[in-house]
């Protein structure tokens, strides 16, 4: 890889993002980190725009260049955005970046969500149907709608729940992880039998990084390989972080399955185990 290779990634701060942009440089690319910050923007390795501004996006076009876009940046709405709230960061800037790549000849890698297949659904592949029921998917199907309509070459990676160390804790997994890391030992809702492939954040990273490098095209599903219920992910945890420990077991609801079946265009992931020693190793440093 030509270390003149040179990247625009969006959410380079957040969970994803970070994985992602030290892949990237692992690779030999030159990452450069959009950010809010005008600040932050005047430090190498740093360009100003907002999301949420899709003029200081398009303004980009004629003052620089990238070979590729990562498009990481969202609105995920934990605090409740509706969907005209998710409109413009989610939507219209997607676009946007489109019409950049267009003009750059760039690929552009889009990080959209196996949730525009909906939320409830307890198995997802690839010619599953679109049926996003939450703000942010639907949100994140149009933007795969101005994308595909921007002629920009680009890969779609509809990714699933996302776990690793200091992950958000709206995921479940990400909660449990991150309480056995404090000594607590996790809690299980009911009997735990319900089947999830969740996948590491320094998988999505590497698969990102394949995409580019072997400009990939399409549409594809990007998950774990590992399909576990939930249970057995719990006591994984505990045998990683609490040895001699199991979740507490409380009642309540059982949770339904949802397996998403990952292209077989991306690379394998790592084990389930091998990602909590992973993780454990990493909160050690």
């Amino acid at each position: 890889m030509p270390a003149s290779k040179t990247v625009l990634v969006t959410g380079a701060t957040g969970f994803i993002g970070r994985a992602t942009v030290s892949a990237l440089e692992s690779s030999g690319w030159e990452v450069i980190k959009a950010t809010r910050s005008i600040e932050q923007s005047v430090a190498h390795g740093f360009v100003a725009f907002d999301l949420s501004e899709p003029a200081e996006i398009l303004a980009m076009v004629k003052n620089a260049r990238f070979d590729a876009i990562v498009h990481l940046g969202a609105n995920i709405g934990w605090a409740g955005a509706t969907e005209p709230e998710m409109f413009v960061p989610n939507v219209l800037s997607t676009g946007c970046l489109g019409y950049l790549a267009t003009q750059w000849d760039a690929q552009l890698i889009f990080a959209s969500a196996a949730i525009v297949h909906g939320a409830r659904k307890e198995i997802i592949d690839i010619d599953s149907p679109i049926a996003p029921d939450t703000p942010y998917g639907y949100s994140k199907w149009l933007g795969e709608q101005l994308l595909t309509a921007s002629h920009a070459r680009h890969c779609i990676l509809r990714i699933a729940g996302v776990f690793g160390y200091g992950g958000p804790t709206h995921l479940g997994l990400n909660h449990a992880i991150a309480h056995a890391m404090k000594g607590e030992v996790p809690t299980q809702i009911g009997s735990g039998r319900a089947l999830r492939n969740y996948v590491y954040v320094k998988d999505v990273a590497q698969a990102i990084v394949y995409a580019l490098e072997n400009q990939l095209a399409g549409v594809h599903l990007l998950a774990g390989d590992d399909v576990m219920q939930v249970s057995t992910m719990l006591q994984e945890i505990c045998d990683t972080f609490l040895p001699g420990q199991y979740p507490v077991i409380n009642s309540g609801p059982e949770a339904t399955d949802q397996v998403i079946a990952s292209s077989c265009c991306l690379p394998r992931t790592r084990g389930f185990r091998q990602a909590l020693i992973d993780i454990r190793d990493e909160s050690s440093q």
